[in-house]
């Protein structure tokens, strides 16, 4: 039986333009310049040259809302003359107000490490069979960046022969991130030191050879089939573990640049004041001569009148969202010298515990939304440079009182920075250290996590110990 009924109910539907502000906001520095720079190229209403009055050019925009084209239809190498002929922007571009558009995806780099993948399979393989390979293998991928099919099943997949997907799979073992798709950890290595020419290495040939005693740093059975001396395996060792046996984690596809601040924060007498690093950042402002010609309505066509509007538009909307990212992260930074004077007056030791919701409640933005604008970004502090989720750490309770995560984390990188390198510490004993020397109750599995996190080996891993053979 069919019947028609009536309900209410509430949801949070964002317009295509308030989506466009949180893009901008969570826009890292380095992109956000290229956005900048990029919309001054195309973009007429906007420039690099102080507008005295940009007030009255909002005001009119925003007095006007018309409807924009979806499509440019006016000549306009004809009413712009030469100021386009540079211009790389295809005017047939859907307009700002199409909701499938957004001038800050237009050009942003791959966010995923499969798009980046996939762009170097379509970049290196040439025929149709290769690409279906190299698509198949980056779908095979496990989280960390290792081939989960293997090479049989690949090929009764795709409908090729074994030596196919071994060819394929040779190339695509040398795409950034090196070592990507391989078969396993060992492999993985011995790829990283055969794109370094280092195949004929003793790297190398431990990975080869003595892989599983290499696994358990067990250098005196090496040392019995071998001719080199301990300490020559040692420094072997020690390198391969510089490699990395993860390949879809980390900086993967990392421009190598050096990572600059968006904000700074300076002490001034006996308190601390944030400011924006406008260090090699674009100005950028409204152009007074286009705001002009768009008051001379009489003197252009109904088309011309519109893709000026729709120009001033984004030009305004463009200011806005830099100036709502400016002020949000000046308030979040604010709120964080509120809270962690200590650590900035002396360091690690003394990060309180903080988390999203202390922020969130201070600048009246959702957690989520802190946390996306946080992303991929740095603040400069006396205790030098960190990235902004640095400082959000759960409560670790001592008997002198809370303390944070982020600084038992550090406890323990110094405690095993200071042990024996023959008898390294057990989780165990690092608990018992941690208790009886700082007063931090802690669960052995919790120090094991806190270990993993900092990227410190287990027990077994970290002894360096010989044998008389």
């Amino acid at each position: 039986m069919h019947e028609l009924s009536q309900r209410l109910r509430q949801e949070l539907r964002l317009t295509p333009q308030l989506l466009e502000l949180v893009k901008i906001l969570q826009l890292p520095r380095l992109e956000l310049q290229q956005l900048i720079t990029h919309e001054i190229e195309i973009n007429p209403f906007l420039s690099e040259e102080l507008l005295d009055e940009p007030d009255d050019a909002e005001e009119a925009v925003r007095e006007e809302k018309a409807e924009m084209p979806k499509e440019q239809e006016i000549d306009y190498e004809y009413f712009f003359h030469d100021e386009w002929s540079g211009s790389n922007y295809d005017f047939s571009r859907k307009s700002q107000e199409d909701e499938d558009f957004s001038f800050v995806e237009a050009y942003s780099q791959p966010k995923t490490i499969r798009e980046h993948l996939m762009t170097q399979v379509h970049l290196a393989f040439s025929t149709v069979a290769e690409i279906e390979i190299g698509e198949f293998i980056t779908d095979s991928l496990s989280e960390d960046g290792l081939l989960e099919t293997g090479v049989k099943d690949i090929a009764g997949s795709v409908g090729c022969t074994e030596d196919d997907v071994e060819r394929v799979l040779h190339r695509y073992r040398l795409f950034d991130p090196i070592g990507i798709g391989s078969r396993d950890v060992r492999e993985c290595l011995m790829t990283q030191l055969e794109s370094q020419n280092r195949s004929e290495s003793t790297e190398y040939m431990i990975l080869r050879d003595f892989f599983e005693e290499f696994m358990t740093n067990k250098i005196y059975k090496i040392v019995a089939k071998v001719k080199l001396s301990e300490s020559k395996l040692e420094k072997a060792m020690d390198e391969i573990k510089k490699l990395n046996p993860k390949p879809a984690n980390g900086d993967w596809g990392a421009s190598g640049d050096y990572v600059v601040p968006d904000m700074i924060i300076e002490r001034k007498n006996d308190d601390f004041v944030c400011s924006l690093n406008m260090t090699q950042f674009p100005e950028v402002h409204l152009n007074r001569k286009y705001v002009e010609m768009l008051k001379n309505k009489d003197r252009m066509n109904k088309h011309e009148e519109k893709f000026l509007k729709q120009k001033l538009n984004s030009a305004v909307f463009m200011l806005e969202g830099i100036h709502k990212r400016n002020r949000t992260l000046t308030k979040i930074t604010e709120r964080i010298i509120m809270m962690q004077r200590d650590f900035l007056n002396f360091g690690i030791s003394a990060l309180k515990p903080m988390i999203l919701s202390d922020i969130s409640e201070y600048v009246g933005m959702h957690e989520s939304t802190i946390s996306r604008a946080l992303e991929n970004k740095y603040v400069d502090t006396p205790q030098g440079i960190f990235a902004y989720k640095f400082f959000f750490s759960r409560s670790i309770r001592t008997d002198s009182g809370d303390t944070s995560s982020t600084n038992v984390k550090d406890i323990i990188r110094q405690i095993v920075e200071g042990e024996s390198p023959s008898e390294p510490l057990t989780d165990a004993q690092i608990v018992g250290i941690l208790k009886d020397k700082y007063s931090i109750s802690i669960a052995r599995r919790t120090v094991a996590k806190y270990r993993e996190q900092c990227n410190i080996l287990p027990t077994v891993k970290r002894k360096k110990y010989f044998k008389e053979v």
